[in-house]
């Protein structure tokens, strides 16, 4: 009778170290998935760039262009402009990659570069390299390049009032 005693207090036990073994593991998850998100909220709330991204305004004339997305990501290159004055200088173009959560419906990471607006040098540089790009697309498609640049030129000067109207609306200049 003593060991059949023994033999079902040992099967409880068994039964409620299994049980709680469970909710452990049901716990651990939990407090995983609770880390998860606070590590995502940590990185929304922390990122530089998203700060500036939030300082700066969309220009109307320059669209989005949209890279290749993940199936939980979606990334994003944007050009905006800043007036928050930050290392003695403001009236800068941001040229901004943001990283956009699909689950969440926001943005999670920006990296950008800020650019005087007045620094032709750089412009002309980062003009060079794009063209440069178009140039390789357009030649790997078989498309005229000259019909595009064309194009674009055209479009350009059509809209050139409006679009240094927009900058000096919304950045301090002293032209």
């Amino acid at each position: 009778m003593k060991d059949s005693t023994e033999h079902l207090e040992k099967e409880n036990l068994i039964k409620m170290l299994e049980k709680l073994a469970l909710k452990i593991e049901q716990m651990n998850s939990e407090i995983s998935q609770l880390k998860h998100k606070l590590d995502k909220l940590n990185k929304i709330n922390r990122s530089f760039g998203l700060k500036s991204l939030r300082n700066s305004e969309p220009l109307e004339f320059a669209k989005e262009i949209q890279g290749i997305a993940s199936p939980s990501k979606k990334y994003f290159l944007s050009i905006r402009a800043i007036t928050e004055m930050w290392k003695g200088r403001k009236n800068d173009i941001l040229i901004i990659i943001r990283q956009h959560d699909l689950e969440q419906k926001q943005d999670l990471k920006a990296l950008g570069i800020r650019i005087p607006i007045t620094d032709i040098s750089s412009f002309r540089t980062l003009t060079r390299e794009i063209a440069s790009l178009l140039y390789i697309a357009c030649e790997l498609k078989g498309i005229d390049t000259t019909l595009i640049f064309r194009e674009i030129l055209e479009d350009i000067y059509k809209n050139r009032e409006s679009m240094l109207n927009e900058i000096k609306r919304k950045m301090d200049l002293k032209i």
